[in-house]
């Protein structure tokens, strides 16, 4: 029976030696999945800590999805509990096996086609700073009974019929009143299209709307999927350079441009925030008909701010505006759901390439999404989330300072991102890259690097390094910094 081993003059807390030794004991199988733990009072006397100790223990691993707590019956090893990559590093010598099976990394720029670390895995053993989360929304209790209520009664059914093609009319109509909530617009179930992805959003956007030839607005530097998408298309790109306040309009003339694309909550990759005047000044592009506009909503679910800036569908109430989400950079990359909301007069054309782009959805994830919508438990789960990487931010933060000194980040009010420019004394960015994953840390699509073109409000943009900390757990962090100092 496990009982942990406290050292109750450590400067760590009772509490994190507990958590580290549970996941500890769950990399190395001494602790399978569905292995029960004692209840909480009796775990309190036998490890000799107060009730509420396990109490935030056994909550914190559950959210992290390390455990699962059963209804009438207690608290279990998750059925899939997320591999703790630092135990595994110290059961033998799989670190060094597994950094000289990743091979050559790719050129950053790559961060879309061509990319190998689209096509692999993270082995065990390597830290992987993507942009993802160990905290998927798929974890969390409530979409576990959601799922399971789904398929158990007679519902599951309605998912042998073909789903309308826009969406399934309940997520459609929810996400109306979410939206409505959220941005104090008005807007009709009729006007949301459920998609895969921001990708497919543009992808439909520029089939519907656009023709070869036409001028689109991207910041820069953007997602290269993004650029190559409207340049495969016949589109002129043109770009918009980036500062510390969002993209810069002023030396561009956007009234002759067919599409401007913004991130206004948090541009990628520098997690720049858009301010609130180029903000108004975009809106006033959009609602005077000047230009149309195509916001984005990538992270601001996971936004930080006590105060958020007013979207551009609030400024605009929607008007010559398209407004798309996606929920997986917040709640796991397996839930590949998102959403585009559509001016009234465009709704045909877009409706028509939505249909040549695929025959409809599946039906469970919808389903389930519009029942955590309208139950309030996605919003329990997202600020649960919220919670969780706001601590991990201020330790990967705290730790970077330990590491290299004196740090300027940039943007760091979203999550799970953060963005820092690399002190001058480690060389450039590409080499160091190199060295640390060589070490085993991984930095995927870390395309800032890559632009060759200058960026006068940012001139230490190719010094910018990009990446997430969602991938990983605080106990994590320090294993990942003292491999790297050993690397770099």
């Amino acid at each position: 029976m496990f009982v942990p081993q406290l050292d109750r003059n450590a400067r760590e807390g009772l509490q994190k030696q507990i958590m580290r030794q549970i996941i500890a004991a769950i990399a190395s199988g001494m602790l399978r999945p569905n292995t029960p733990l004692p209840g909480i009072r009796e775990a309190s006397v036998r490890w000799g800590v107060s009730r509420n100790t396990v109490v935030l223990v056994f909550e914190h691993l559950e959210t992290e999805g390390y455990l699962q707590t059963r209804p009438s019956r207690g608290t279990f090893i998750h059925p899939t509990p997320p591999c703790s990559t630092s135990s595994v590093a110290q059961l033998g010598n799989e670190r060094g096996a597994a950094a000289a099976s990743l091979g050559e990394p790719s050129w950053p720029g790559q961060a879309f086609i061509g990319d190998p670390a689209q096509e692999r895995q993270t082995p065990d053993g390597v830290f992987n700073l993507g942009f993802g989360s160990n905290m998927p929304l798929y974890r969390f209790p409530a979409w576990q009974k959601t799922i399971e209520r789904l398929l158990l009664r007679d519902n599951w059914k309605r998912g042998g019929e073909f789903q309308p093609n826009a969406g399934l009319p309940f997520l459609r109509s929810t996400l109306a009143r979410w939206l409505h909530l959220r941005h104090g617009v008005t807007i009709d179930p009729q006007q949301i299209i459920i998609v895969t992805g921001l990708q497919q959003a543009h992808s439909i956007i520029a089939h519907a709307l656009l023709k070869t030839g036409d001028h689109v607005i991207l910041e820069d530097p953007c997602y290269p999927g993004k650029r190559q998408l409207y340049e495969k298309l016949g589109m002129h790109v043109i770009n918009g350079a980036i500062d510390r306040k969002g993209i810069k309009l002023a030396d561009l003339a956007p009234e002759q441009a067919r599409l401007l694309c913004v991130n206004p909550g948090c541009h990628i990759p520098t997690n720049v925030t858009l301010s609130l005047p180029r903000r108004k000044h975009i809106a006033a592009l959009a609602m005077q008909d000047r230009c149309l506009v195509f916001e984005e909503a990538m992270y601001d679910l996971l936004s930080f701010e006590k105060k958020p800036i007013p979207s551009l569908l609030s400024l605009t109430g929607g008007r010559n505006l398209l407004h798309a989400g996606l929920f997986a950079p917040c709640l796991g990359g397996g839930l590949m759901l998102g959403y585009l909301v559509v001016p009234w007069s465009f709704l045909p054309a877009v409706l028509e390439a939505k249909l040549l782009t695929g025959n409809g959805l599946p039906w469970l994830e919808q389903e389930a999404l519009a029942r955590m919508l309208d139950s309030g438990e996605l919003d329990n789960a997202l600020r649960r989330t919220r919670v969780v990487m706001m601590r991990r931010r201020e330790v990967f933060m705290a730790a970077l300072e330990r590491f290299f000194g004196r740090m300027e980040f940039c943007g760091t009010e979203h999550a799970p991102r953060l963005s820092w420019f690399l002190p001058g004394g480690f060389g450039k960015v590409q080499p160091f890259l190199t060295e640390a994953e060589k070490a085993g840390i991984r930095f995927p699509g870390n395309y800032a690097a890559a632009s060759s073109r200058s960026h006068p409000g940012l001139p230490d943009l190719p010094n910018l390094v990009s990446h997430g900390y969602g991938e990983i757990s605080e106990e994590d962090i320090p294993a990942l910094f003292s491999r790297l100092s050993n690397h770099t």
